[in-house]
């Protein structure tokens, strides 16, 4: 960027406006602001027709990729400052810029456009906004108030583990009833046989025989 030559003059207010928007447009453009800068040498270019503010202007046009506007400023600089110790500069960004447009035209290649972000929205019903690309966790199934009661357990009856004693072993079958009551029988059964086996068949029935 260049100073405008010959822009203060005493008691020319136009210089002294012009003046005043050229230094307001070389702070913004220190601090890389370009388009608020652009705006600034305009209006110092409409206060002075200086032509240094062409080329400050045209640098802003290039500085935020705008090269075909760029080109037509620098080369109205240059065509307006025939004799600027700069016009080599002015015509070598004129070259580059020109080649960057015929390179894109036989490419198709253009810079992707920016992607705007969106606000975060609260959610409904109040809590945190998530910002953009946030991965929210689906929410969790709700509980249920009136939950269904446990099913009953099965009638089948439970079969007993490896080594647990059966039922049937808890107690020694001598201390049944029933076993001393069989074993009573088959005594009296074998006492009835053996007195018929040797009972002697010739002794009449009723008596004792010897």
């Amino acid at each position: 960027m260049i100073a405008a030559s010959g822009v203060a003059r005493a008691g020319d207010p136009k210089a002294e406006q012009a003046r005043a928007h050229f230094q307001q447009g070389d702070t913004y453009f220190k601090l890389e602001k370009y388009a608020p800068a652009l705006q600034e040498f305009e209006q110092a270019y409409l206060a002075k027709q200086d032509p240094s503010f062409l080329y400050n202007i045209a640098q802003c046009h290039r500085l935020m990729g705008d090269r075909v506007e760029a080109i037509r400023f620098y080369k109205r600089y240059i065509n307006d400052a025939q004799t600027a110790p700069n016009r080599p500069v002015a015509e070598k960004h004129i070259h580059d810029l020109e080649a960057a447009i015929e390179a894109e035209h036989l490419t198709g290649a253009r810079p992707p456009p920016p992607v705007p972000v969106s606000p975060a929205s609260p959610p409904a019903g109040g809590g945190t906004p998530t910002s953009p690309g946030t991965v929210v966790p689906p929410p969790s199934p709700p509980l249920a108030l009136n939950a269904p009661p446990p099913p009953p357990q099965s009638d089948a009856v439970l079969t007993n583990s490896p080594g647990a004693p059966s039922p049937l072993e808890e107690h020694p079958i001598y201390t049944k009833w029933w076993f001393w009551t069989a074993i009573g029988g088959v005594v009296v059964t074998g006492v009835i046989l053996a007195l018929l086996v040797n009972r002697d068949p010739s002794c009449p029935s009723g008596r004792q025989c010897q």
